[in-house]
């Protein structure tokens, strides 16, 4: 969104533009794209006494959380361009004398980048830090940040090729935590958490395609990167889409994720991480559908799938809380994960969407790991209730109701319970 006149970016910039140059505010301004997020959210989570372990999922009893991202954008030169994001996260508990007060937080630096474009061959080039958005990262607000470069191509019609090279993790700062943890008891000699405290550069490269194909549209990604001291990481992702019958909209998509550790971590402890997932869709006068499945893990030695969170494979997963059960980690556990679901809902007027998920499977272990004090194995199901409404193109509404349930608990032989309730507001302007 450009602002010719904005007196909120007059006064957070009219001391730097006054004390650098001679040049008027106004004038220094004009060209300035402003654009940014404001979000909220309400969580309130409730466990039974079998969840002995409930650190990975909501443990809230009522929890207010705040986001705010407010983007700069400005040519400063011919071909170049600079960009800042100023970030606002913070979270006030209002249950009991024990909440949690952070709202005292103020605006950080998040993203600070410059933007080197060349037309003549369709490239960019992104130096500085800035949201990675990978395959193996939260592509969302949330996103994992690091400082790196990146080139983007896009001079061949249908195809993005990408290759960047990053060589700091700001995973602290946005309360990330880079490839998990195991969910082998640390007291183990014999096992040990994925440690990322002297990881070293990240090099990748990315070729990103979306072509018409046997009457549809073909989208695929293939990724590659090598992570020294960690792993060399593999993607390939494939969605193909058409309409069949009488306006039947289908979707069919794949995806395997893999990687190959590096000496640096003990194959005695960690695995290679491997995920295979698969889901088909439709959608019919207001009505959607789908069916997918994904399988991943190893139930002797820790693993990992993805690099932060559930990386950007959220198309094809379901549910929300049962893929941070303690086993289930897509960012490093232990055990081999199998689950199946369904999703179905029906949109109203094109605005508001009611629908829910139901996912079934189980994490399985070894016996050896079972008797070093292992976590989170079982079987293991989730159904969730959600609403979406699009009051606007900028403003949206959302909440949802989820029940986990565990058949054999964490530590325990007793069936174990989770549910959590998530209200949210998000305007992007």
């Amino acid at each position: 969104m450009k602002l010719v006149k904005l007196s909120l970016v007059a006064a957070l910039t009219a001391s730097a533009f006054s004390v650098a140059s001679a040049t008027p505010v106004e004038e220094a301004i004009k060209n300035i794209d402003v654009s940014g997020v404001l979000r909220y959210r309400y969580e309130s989570g409730s466990f039974d006494k079998n969840f002995i372990n409930n650190s990975n999922l909501n443990n809230s009893r009522q929890d207010h959380k705040y986001r705010a991202q407010v983007n700069f954008s400005a040519a400063i030169a011919d071909n170049f361009k600079a960009f800042v994001q100023f970030d606002y996260n913070a979270a006030d508990g209002g249950y009991g004398v024990n909440g949690i007060k952070n709202d005292q937080k103020g605006f950080f630096v998040r993203q600070l980048y410059l933007t080197y474009t060349n037309e003549d061959v369709a490239t960019n080039v992104i130096a500085g830090k800035q949201q990675l958005n990978t395959i193996w990262t939260d592509n969302g607000i949330d996103g994992l940040v690091g400082t790196g470069v990146k080139v983007v191509n896009n001079s061949i019609d249908g195809l993005t090729l990408a290759a960047f090279a990053v060589d700091s993790f700001m995973a602290k700062e946005q309360g990330s935590d880079l490839l998990g943890y195991s969910n082998i008891s640390t007291q183990s000699p014999n096992v040990a958490p994925f440690k990322v405290d002297s990881i070293g550069n990240m090099y990748g490269a990315a070729a990103i395609g979306s072509y018409e194909a046997l009457g549809g549209q073909l989208n695929s990604q293939l990724w590659l990167a090598y992570w020294n001291q960690v792993a060399f990481f593999y993607a390939v992702d494939a969605a193909y889409s058409t309409t069949i019958f009488d306006g039947i909209n289908w979707t069919l998509q794949g995806a395997y994720l893999g990687n190959s550790l590096d000496s640096e971590l003990d194959k005695n402890t960690h695995a290679n991480g491997n995920l295979f997932a698969l889901k088909g869709g439709i959608e019919l006068n207001g009505w959607d559908a789908s069916l997918g499945g994904l399988y991943y893990g190893d139930k002797e030695k820790a693993s990992t799938i993805v690099i932060e969170d559930q990386g950007n494979i959220g198309s094809l997963l379901a549910g929300e809380e049962i893929f941070y059960t303690t086993g289930s980690r897509l960012n490093g556990d232990t055990g081999r994960n199998i689950f199946g679901y369904v999703t179905a809902g029906y949109t109203f007027n094109e605005t508001v969407r009611v629908g829910g998920d139901f996912i079934y499977g189980g994490t399985k272990v070894g016996s050896k790991i079972e008797k070093v004090n292992h976590l989170g194995g079982g079987k293991k199901l989730e159904a969730v209730a959600r609403v979406d409404y699009k009051y606007s193109p900028k403003l949206d509404f959302s909440a949802f109701y989820s029940y986990v349930n565990i058949d054999k608990g964490m530590n325990t032989n007793k069936s174990a319970d989770h549910s959590t309730v998530r209200l949210q507001a998000l305007y992007k302007f």
